[in-house]
């Protein structure tokens, strides 16, 4: 607890960040093997592979040292890993939007229990990102680091 007290807003914010990536990969997963879709897109899964391990850095580089460098360096990094949380959800969106119009706009799918439930789990999943991105950017605000004593 005494090391979360001496961090800054921001390393919590990318904490929460990291939190709700790793969620949104989750429902992503359970959504694309769902019998209705079973169709995950390894580029989804690399991007976000790559953003959280982005994020990890994030957090743990100002914990190492100090200086101009690591700043900036820190810096790229909060920028490449909310870029990559929009690009994953971005593509998410794109595998699911054709799908809605059948699922819950035509009678192809009426009746069809399993389409409904991919339809709404991956709905939950696109909320998921869109509030992972607001985060990711809105924490891209804020200092990570270690407070000054």
């Amino acid at each position: 607890m005494e090391f979360m007290k001496k961090q800054k807003k921001g390393f919590v914010a990318y904490v929460i960040v990291a939190v709700m990536a790793v969620i949104s990969f989750i429902v992503y997963v359970s959504n694309v093997s769902t019998a209705y879709y079973q169709d995950m897109n390894t580029s989804v899964v690399i991007m976000m592979v790559c953003a959280l391990a982005l994020i990890a850095a994030t957090l743990v580089l100002p914990q190492l040292a100090k200086g101009r460098l690591v700043t900036v360096v820190v810096d790229v990094l909060r920028v490449a890993s909310a870029v990559l949380i929009i690009l994953s959800g971005v593509t998410f969106i794109g595998m699911r939007v054709e799908s809605f119009g059948y699922i819950f706009g035509s009678n192809l799918e009426l009746g069809n229990e399993a389409a409904f439930r991919a339809g709404s789990q991956a709905i939950t999943g696109i909320v998921l990102f869109v509030v992972t991105w607001i985060l990711s950017l809105a924490a891209s605000f804020f200092e990570v680091g270690k407070k000054n004593a």
